[in-house]
């Protein structure tokens, strides 16, 4: 964000929270938002700030506290790119609560896939010796038994079919349980209070696309969401209703900002996805996907 406009925004903020005879105290129980975050964006120290995903929505909530238009005072001044977070999927938390960039040397699910091939293949190479194993014994021993009784020669396909039957299923119950162990599993999110925001850190996810589902309920809810290099993705005031926004693979990281979050659900590929935040309006819901 261009650091004359941060100023400028910095001194309307102040300006109007002075006008309504506001204390810095009285827009952190407003907003939630720290009071030295607040004060950050006042002075132009973004420095303070955790990241580029707050910059936007801290000033957007400090707006409404004091009765100024978020939109009008952003105008159509883009963000400076996540330079503090942009790889959110090896990002670690301090003590102090800031989010920071570490080094994750975790193998991704490629490699570890082609690591396993060579044992996949050489059991589907046993399984299919032993089935024309017993294909072969069981026809000699029914072509004996059917010539010693009459000399006529019949096969008898009552037993391979009784045993495609056992394949079948098996086969069947062997994709069920592929399908459920390729489900998405969120596990357990961490709640930043401070920050007013959720966070999902999934280990692999970056190589997969993603779909994500929000709906809006009673009175609507307006949401954005952009992924780690700042691109939006979506950014609507939902009256009721459905939105999908796919998120592409590769994709390290991507955030949900809600106002009006009371109003709003989610899903992501089909698991429901837990926000917090029901003591105020505005909250984050930021997805890590290579933790």
């Amino acid at each position: 964000m261009n650091e004359t406009l941060t100023n400028q925004i910095g001194e309307q903020l102040k300006a109007a929270r002075l006008e309504k005879q506001l204390s810095l105290d009285d827009i952190q129980e407003i907003t939630k938002i720290q009071r030295r975050y607040l004060l950050a964006i006042e002075e132009n120290n973004l420095s303070v700030l955790p990241g580029d995903f707050y910059v936007r929505a801290f000033i957007r909530q400090y707006a409404l506290a004091v009765g100024l238009h978020p939109d009008e005072l952003l105008g159509e001044t883009k963000p400076i790119s996540m330079s503090r977070t942009s790889d959110l999927s090896r990002a670690h938390r301090d003590n102090d609560g800031i989010v920071r960039a570490g080094i994750d040397n975790t193998p991704t699910a490629r490699s570890r896939l082609a690591n396993s091939i060579p044992t996949i293949g050489l059991g589907l190479l046993i399984l299919v010796a032993l089935i024309v194993i017993w294909f072969v014994l069981t026809h000699i021993g029914t072509n004996s038994q059917q010539t010693s009784n009459g000399g006529n020669i019949s096969v008898s396909t009552s037993e391979v079919s009784k045993s495609s039957s056992k394949s079948s299923a098996s086969k069947s119950s062997a994709s069920s349980s592929s399908e459920e162990s390729s489900k998405l599993d969120l596990g357990t999110p961490e709640t930043d209070t401070s920050l007013q925001t959720t966070i999902y850190n999934l280990s692999n996810e970056n190589t997969k696309k993603h779909t994500v589902v929000i709906t809006a309920k009673n009175t609507g809810t307006s949401v954005k969401v952009n992924d780690a290099s700042s691109n939006i993705l979506l950014n609507e005031t939902l009256a009721s209703g459905s939105k999908t926004v796919e998120i592409p693979a590769g994709t390290t990281a991507f955030n949900l900002q809600f106002s009006n979050v009371n109003n709003a659900s989610v899903t992501v590929d089909g698991q429901d996805v837990e926000i917090s935040g029901a003591t105020t309006s505005f909250w984050n819901v930021l997805f890590n996907l290579n933790k």
